[in-house]
């Protein structure tokens, strides 16, 4: 092992863990182990519910014959992708992480995305992201298009207005962008002023619709890839909490409901990583349970009061919530709140047995998540319903994290390994084909993560990043002809 291959283990040692022992298992195998385990022991709550919900929304957003579809999925496989920021997955980690997925899927491509983040997230929700980068830069770093306006852009995705066809810039009118990428006017006509996503009263709608929108554009029919099904996890999990709340037996009425084994939560998880810090001063980091919103849609922290039978904002002495059926039935209806991802997870996977894809941090905090609530169960007397919990539960390998889809970087420190390719990026190419998709299907694991360590390193480093180690990484790169490249993008290409 070398030392940068060190620092990255300190930071996602799991994650870093199931790649390194994949090796050179081909990516459509692996991604074999996405799907759910059907010997496990049933979950304590059957998701029928959670099935019936995302199939007639996916119903209603989509088209019934994709609802019909996504029920199949879900029925025959309850599994999901949750790693990404609920918007349009042009981030190359997201897209390839999305391609991966479909590789484990027969029916639909089930996205469950987080909402509960601002509009300015990594995924950049107003724009476009190209993979290429920007002219001249040697780093992973993607170019930026703004499509749409970046006020109220520390609002929260899921509580997002909607976007009109007045708010959206064509690149060919953006300052500075060279001819070339005027291709993508065309793109942007497509997704974000296609008239179904213009009739939209919410963004996250809007988000669900030009995601799969962005899917048909780039993957033809020929590839035999299902549709793109792309919820808002808040949203989801909201209806389920609140039917929740009605039934006396269910594990998240207990835990909003019930004030010691709330404490226990508290305490059990506390410090955690996609959890919360805090003490009896406040709250240092994350939100416990819900995250509250503002009156202008932007996020609050939450605290449990001394007694747990409310929850304050850790920075606004004005709000607070008594953690009673009514109260939070009403502030779920009126979007005053949002579930965590905590609170999202216990929902669907410690509840309902839902087999949740991730990223290079959730491999970690979800079996955290998951002990600490059987940690808790055990506190309150439950041991029963948590070796329920427990028995039903597998880890999920990681799945967003590997980008074994490149652009070709032909000068400078990056020719050997490339740059991770983004959705636009292949939608100039003129789109996946059949050859490519089994390209990347028999691209081995070992390849891909020693082709997308540098992207990591560079993007957790930040400000630390020390330059001789991520040129131990670029030196690491993966054999020539291992992994598919793009061509280059040249006047005469598809959309061109």
């Amino acid at each position: 092992m070398t030392p940068a291959r060190d620092w990255l283990r300190s930071r996602c040692p799991d994650a870093l863990a199931a790649f390194e022992q994949a090796g050179a298992q081909r990516l459509a195998g692996y991604a074999a182990g996405f799907g759910a385990d059907t010997a496990l022991p049933r979950p304590p709550q059957a998701a029928d519910d959670l099935v019936e919900l995302a199939a007639t929304t996916c119903a209603r957003l989509y088209s019934p014959d994709l609802g019909r579809a996504l029920r199949r999925e879900l029925e025959s496989d309850s599994h999901a992708l949750t790693a990404n920021h609920h918007g349009v997955d042009f981030h190359p980690e997201f897209f390839q992480g999305d391609l991966l997925f479909a590789m484990s899927c027969r029916h639909a491509v089930p996205l469950f995305n987080c909402g509960a983040v601002p509009a300015n997230n990594v995924a950049y929700p107003r724009g476009i992201l190209l993979g290429r980068g920007t002219p001249g830069e040697a780093g992973f770093h993607s170019r930026r298009l703004p499509i749409l306006p970046g006020r109220d852009r520390h609002g929260l995705i899921s509580v997002r207005p909607a976007f009109t066809a007045a708010g959206i810039a064509l690149p060919s009118r953006l300052p500075g962008q060279p001819d070339d990428l005027h291709a993508l006017d065309r793109l942007v006509q497509a997704v974000y002023r296609h008239p179904r996503v213009l009739a939209q009263r919410t963004f996250r709608d809007q988000a669900s619709l030009m995601n799969a929108l962005l899917w048909r554009q780039v993957i033809p029919e020929s590839c035999d890839i299902p549709p793109l099904v792309s919820l808002d996890m808040q949203w989801l999990c909201g209806r389920l909490i609140t039917a929740d709340l009605e039934r006396p037996g269910s594990l998240v009425r207990q835990l909003l409901l019930h004030p010691p084994l709330t404490a226990a939560v508290w305490d059990a998880l506390n410090g955690q990583r996609a959890c919360w810090t805090g003490d009896a001063q406040g709250l240092q980091r994350g939100t416990f349970l819900f995250w509250g919103v503002d009156g202008k849609g932007r996020a609050l922290a939450l605290r449990p009061a001394r007694d747990f039978r409310a929850l304050v904002a850790a920075r606004n002495d004005g709000w607070r919530l008594p953690l009673d059926a009514p109260s939070l039935d009403r502030a779920l209806t009126e979007e005053r709140i949002l579930p965590s991802l905590f609170l999202y997870f216990t929902t669907v996977t410690a509840a309902r047995g839902l087999r949740c894809a991730g990223g290079i941090f959730q491999t970690s905090y979800l079996p955290r998540m998951i002990r600490g609530i059987c940690t808790a169960l055990r506190h309150c007397g439950a041991d029963g319903l948590a070796a329920r919990i427990t028995g039903a539960f597998r880890p999920c390998p990681p799945c967003t994290g590997l980008l074994p889809l490149r652009l070709p970087c032909p000068d400078g420190p990056l020719r050997q390994t490339g740059r991770g390719a983004g959705a636009a990026d292949l939608w100039l190419a003129g789109g996946l084909s059949p050859d490519l998709w089994q390209a990347l299907r028999h691209s081995r694991v070992d390849h891909a993560l020693a082709a997308s360590l540098p992207y990591h390193y560079e993007d957790l480093a930040g400000q630390e990043m020390q330059p001789l180690l991520l040129d131990s990484l670029l030196q690491q790169a993966p054999p020539a002809g291992s992994l598919p490249f793009l061509a280059p993008f040249t006047p005469e290409m598809p959309h061109a």
